[in-house]
């Protein structure tokens, strides 16, 4: 049994579940956001094995039938599983987001139970590279790849001319609270600590969430 967690305020929101150890540095990175006047926006955490599958079943045949969409995943060295993972990948296991930067115009402190919360009531998302989930070369992070699996390597590689101002900063919230950086993709960040800590027992995606069972705190 793994354990995720999913932060409940009272109301519908979709369920971004990730390993609890990792929401405690999503946290961190968030804090450190809310103290520059910005905030995370998270796109996705979980996501099923089937539909990583699809994705990349996807990718693949538009690839075959699009020269521009082709050129854009397999120039400069790089390829499809950089962009999408063939087989299991750190999303499956709860230890993995794709995020975003945002400039915060109006919030306010709320509470649920005895415990108080900033309340984004008015944000601008930052130009970044590219949009969410553009699976090409432009949304690369680094100038070429390095392994997904060390928490140090990618610092002794330059960043892609494709990054700007609001990608880096994203970056360095993500990366001071101990988050590593993908390659190829601005937007993720994994959490290896969690994966090495649930490595005999992690989850291989094979489910769907449909329910959120966390209670109000008291």
């Amino acid at each position: 049994m793994l354990n995720i967690i999913i932060l409940d305020f009272g109301k519908k929101e979709f369920l971004m579940p990730v390993i609890y150890s990792m929401a405690k540095k999503i946290c961190t990175a968030q804090q450190k956001a809310l103290k520059q006047g910005n905030s995370l926006i998270i796109y996705e955490a979980f996501r099923p094995y089937a539909v990583q599958q699809k994705v990349s079943n996807s990718l693949k045949t538009l690839s075959e039938s699009d020269q521009e969409v082709y050129n854009g995943i397999y120039v400069s060295g790089w390829g499809e599983g950089w962009f999408i993972a063939k087989k299991l990948s750190n999303h499956q296991r709860g230890v993995a987001i794709d995020v975003s930067l945002a400039k915060i115009n109006s919030s306010q402190t709320s509470h649920i139970g005895n415990y108080s919360y900033t309340k984004i009531s008015d944000y601008t998302e930052y130009t970044m590279p590219t949009q969410m989930h553009e699976l090409s070369i432009i949304a690369t992070t680094f100038k070429y790849g390095v392994s997904s699996l060390s928490k140090t390597d990618w610092q002794n590689v330059p960043l892609s001319d494709y990054m700007n101002e609001n990608s880096i900063l994203l970056q360095k919230y993500c990366t001071d609270s101990g988050l590593s950086p993908l390659a190829s993709e601005w937007w993720h960040f994994n959490d290896l600590d969690a994966r090495e800590q649930t490595k005999n027992n992690y989850s291989n995606g094979q489910y769907y969430i449909t329910n959120c069972y966390s209670a109000i705190p008291e």
